[in-house]
């Protein structure tokens, strides 16, 4: 038989005003014949025009039937097959054998590769046999392609895929890259998330798992191969606005961990997370609504008004991100912003060429929200490597500081075995000295017969007592952390001042400059400055025979100044001490890198003046 291409219904068109009979005179010659064919929607029996009107009007409220006799006059059986173009559900019966078809069904079992791609029904009649060729279309959604029944025999079938190759070639091309490009993104992610295992990577990882879902049973059939929704093709309508809900569902709740905006952006995570929840209600609303309706066209009318309210949103969110000038933010955000523009030029087209019959020249309006992936996940791995970069550079100076502060916390160990040296050196030279008096001062007590005499000694011990309550006072006070400001020192030292100065009449004057509040010291220094000026205030009230003192403190950011003077008697500055008032000045001075200067002339009064380094000690 040689090849050609044989329409039964193509004629229908050109039939009587009846529509029930038309003269075929293309299948003669291949061995075929046609007889009378039978249009009927429901049990009405119907021209062809009418059927397709029908089919336009209500494509899920009828059965569509088409009963034809086709004769086999050869001597050979025929190996044909049925077009139909695009419908849900078509069952055909030829006499006694029944095959069954459409969008919503797999492939019936026996068919080769080319009637996979070409989306036809095998058909084998006998040779010099009569067959009855019933067909039974159904709809369960609006959406389908039917003009009419073709049947091709091998060559012609060959021939009319061949012949829409060319037109379809860069297409095929195209999805193919785009599904490879997808399957190694993925093995990407699920790697990162294997090695860091971070949730922002767990959730990047589903979100191109569900969208390759998504363009998977868009395309699946393009490969020839049964993988998920060649087998399930109900899944297509199941799944189709359901895998794109829950791809936005967990772009945000990436975008969230990966900008962790609810550390950054606790009010704006707010937002979020109720759009997160929204989209996982409608995604399941969506679902059930067209499981139980299988009415796409009032579910896309739904979901592009939402995907279009969510697009203005996102605009919004990502002028709020880019206007926080961050590099990783404008990473993330620009690849956000390229996935919502394709994805709303693909609804934009669709809605035009569909609603609108306007051909825009477009291949496929998947190229659009395919090239926003492409440029999103090209952008999302330039972010990646920007945040792994910060994390090396973040985890380099947490060393750096980790390596500062053990470094600080030996420099503090060694300041603390210092103080507790010193603290310890203060209890032995004046806490233990004194008590070594009380104990000789109490045995002389003991053997004294004299009641005068032990009552001398008595109030020798007195006296003791209370210098060493009074210096025990001063060290427990010197290192309680609730005196570290310089302000309690003051206060304490104005009050041991004005005790002594009004005791002995003392006209005084307390200076202390505003802000002085602002100075923190170290408990050392603390305790050097406030035993080098009471050492100064008692040597004053002592031997001065002053009428008159002054306290002044002042500091300039670099340096606090301490100054006691008096206009008492005086003494040679230049002259040798015996005591260790003076001295002991002079070496807590040296203790704390501080300078401690007498000024005085007999006659003339007195002046200590010190001088304490602060620059590195102000908050």
């Amino acid at each position: 038989m040689k090849p050609a291409l044989l329409l039964l219904l193509a004629w229908l068109s050109l039939a009587s005003a009846r529509g029930q009979k038309a003269v075929n005179n293309l299948a003669a010659a291949d061995g075929l014949s046609l007889d009378t064919s039978i249009c009927m929607v429901d049990s009405a029996i119907v021209a062809f025009p009418d059927l397709l009107a029908q089919l336009d009007r209500a494509p899920r409220a009828h059965n569509f039937w088409i009963r034809t006799l086709l004769r086999n006059t050869s001597d050979s059986t025929l190996v044909l097959s049925l077009g139909y173009g695009g419908v849900d559900y078509i069952d055909i019966w030829v006499d006694s054998i029944h095959l069954a078809g459409g969008n919503m069904r797999r492939t019936p079992a026996g068919s080769t590769y080319l009637q996979r791609q070409a989306g036809v029904l095998p058909l084998r009649l006998s040779p010099h046999s009569s067959n009855t060729l019933t067909v039974r279309i159904r709809q369960r959604t609006d959406e389908y392609n039917f003009d009419g029944l073709t049947l091709y025999d091998g060559a012609s079938l060959n021939a009319a895929f061949v012949h829409n190759l060319p037109a379809d070639n860069s297409f095929v091309i195209i999805q193919m890259l785009f599904q490879g490009f997808m399957i190694c993104q993925l093995i990407y992610m699920f790697l990162q998330w294997l090695i860091v295992r971070r949730k922002e990577y767990l959730y990047y990882f589903l979100y191109m798992v569900v969208l390759a879902l998504y363009f998977l049973s868009k395309q699946e059939q393009l490969f020839g191969v049964d993988i998920l929704f060649t087998r399930w093709p109900p899944l297509k309508v199941y799944l189709s606005k359901t895998l794109l809900l829950l791809a936005n569902f967990l772009y945000f709740r990436f975008i969230r961990a990966f900008l962790e905006i609810p550390r950054d952006y606790p009010r704006l995570n707010r937002w979020m997370i109720g759009i997160e929840q929204f989209l996982l209600v409608y995604a399941v609303v969506d679902l059930i609504f067209i499981v139980s309706t299988f009415n796409r066209p009032v579910q896309t009318q739904l979901y592009s008004v939402i995907s279009g309210i969510l697009f203005l949103f996102s605009i919004g969110f990502m002028i709020y991100m880019y206007r926080r000038q961050k590099t990783l933010v404008f990473y993330i955000i620009s690849g956000s912003l390229f996935v919502a523009t394709g994805h709303i030029l693909g609804l934009v087209f669709s809605y035009l060429e569909v609603n609108r019959h306007i051909d825009l020249g477009v291949p496929d309006i998947f190229v659009f929200p395919q090239a926003g992936i492409v440029l999103e996940v090209l952008f999302f791995t330039a972010g990646l490597s920007y945040k792994s970069r910060l994390t090396e550079q973040e985890k380099l100076s947490s060393q750096q500081r980790l390596i500062e502060q053990l470094k600080a916390n030996e420099l503090l160990q060694l300041r603390m075995q210092h103080i507790r040296n010193k603290i310890a050196q203060d209890l032995h030279d004046d806490i233990g000295s004194t008590l070594s008096s009380i104990s000789i001062l109490s045995e002389l007590a003991l053997r004294e017969k004299s009641s005068s005499q032990t009552m001398e000694t008595m109030n020798e011990i007195k006296d003791s007592s209370l210098m060493l309550m009074d210096r025990m006072d001063d060290i427990v006070w010197s290192i309680s952390p609730r005196n570290d400001s310089l302000e309690n020192l003051l206060i304490r030292i104005r009050h041991f001042a004005t005790t002594l100065f009004e005791a002995k009449g003392i006209d005084y004057t307390i200076d202390i400059q505003k802000n002085i509040h602002e100075v923190q010291l170290p408990m050392d220094h603390r305790q050097h400055i406030y035993l080098i000026l009471k050492e100064a205030i008692n040597n004053l009230v002592k031997y001065s025979d002053a009428t008159q003192a002054l306290l002044e403190v002042r500091f300039d950011r670099e340096h606090l100044t301490l100054c006691v003077r008096d206009n008492g008697r005086g003494f040679d500055a230049g002259a040798s001490f015996t005591g260790n008032g003076i001295s002991g000045m002079r070496r807590r001075a040296e203790g704390m890198n501080a300078r401690v200067a007498i000024a005085s002339v007999p006659g003339q009064g007195t002046t200590i003046r010190l001088e304490v380094d602060i620059g590195a000690k102000i908050r």
